[in-house]
C-alpha cells in the first residue's frame, strides 16, 4: 500500500475520535390539529460534545429527518402512506466565528452550541398531514428517522485533496459526483470501521386510527 494510502487511513482513525453521536429519537405526541395529524418529537444527544469540537475544528456534520406515515389493513403488510424529508447541515464559518445552520427555511448564524442543539433536535417545520388522506379502515403509525453524517462529502474530498497535494477547493455542486467517486469497497469498509458512515436512528408511534376526524390510539 501506498505511503499516502496509510495516511489516509491513519487521517481516518484520528478524525474518527471527533465524531461519536449515539442519540435517540423520542415521539412526545401524536394529535389532530385544523384538519391535520401531526407528530411531535424531539432528538437527545445528537450533538455531542465530539461532534461539537469536530464542528469547531472544521468538520461538517449534515443531518436529515425523515417523517414517514405507515398504515396497514386488516391481514394486510404494513405499506408506507408518505414521506416527508427535512434535511440539515451544520458547520464552523471561521470568518464569523459562528456555526452556520442551514435548512430548507434558512441560514442562521449563532456563537451558541446550545443554539445548534436546539435546531437540530427540536423540528417545528413539519405541519402535518390532512385528515383527508386517512382511511378510517386502516392503522397507522408514524416513523421518524434521523440520518446523521458526521463527516461530509466535502470533507473526505478535502482530506484527499490535501494528501495528493492539490489546492483545498470543493466545488459543491460537484458533490454528487465525488459521491459516486468515493464508492469503493475500501473506502465503504473504512467507512463503517472508523465510524464515518451514515447513522440512523428512529422511533415509532404507537398505532392509531382516524374516524370521524378522531385520532383513536389501538396500541398502547
Amino acid at each position: 500500500m501506498k505511503k499516502a494510502g496509510i495516511l489516509f487511513i491513519f487521517l481516518l482513525l484520528v478524525f474518527s475520535s471527533l465524531f461519536g453521536a449515539n442519540g435517540r429519537i423520542v415521539i412526545d405526541s401524536v394529535w389532530v390539529k385544523f384538519d391535520y395529524v401531526t407528530v411531535g418529537f424531539h432528538a437527545n444527544q445528537v450533538i455531542d460534545a465530539k461532534i461539537a469540537e469536530g464542528l469547531r475544528k472544521g468538520r461538517t456534520c449534515t443531518l436529515e429527518y425523515r417523517i414517514q406515515l405507515w398504515g396497514k389493513k386488516s391481514g394486510l403488510l404494513n405499506q408506507m402512506v408518505t414521506e416527508y424529508y427535512f434535511p440539515m447541515k451544520v458547520y464552523f464559518d471561521f470568518w464569523e466565528n459562528k456555526f452556520v445552520i442551514l435548512t430548507p427555511e434558512e441560514k442562521r448564524l449563532t456563537p451558541s452550541i446550545e443554539t445548534v442543539r436546539t435546531k437540530c433536535t427540536e423540528i417545528t417545520a413539519f405541519e402535518g398531514i390532512p385528515l383527508v388522506q386517512f382511511n378510517r379502515d386502516m392503522e397507522y403509525t408514524f416513523v421518524v428517522e434521523l440520518i446523521i453524517r458526521p463527516l461530509s462529502v466535502q470533507n473526505y474530498q478535502e482530506i484527499k485533496n490535501w494528501l495528493s497535494g492539490e489546492a483545498k477547493h470543493l466545488n459543491l455542486k460537484d458533490a454528487d459526483k465525488q459521491a459516486k467517486g468515493f464508492g469503493t469497497r475500501l473506502l465503504r469498509m473504512l467507512m463503517a470501521l472508523t465510524g464515518f458512515g451514515d447513522r440512523v436512528i428512529s422511533a415509532r408511534s404507537s398505532s392509531f386510527q382516524i374516524q370521524d376526524g378522531t385520532l383513536i390510539f389501538t396500541q398502547k
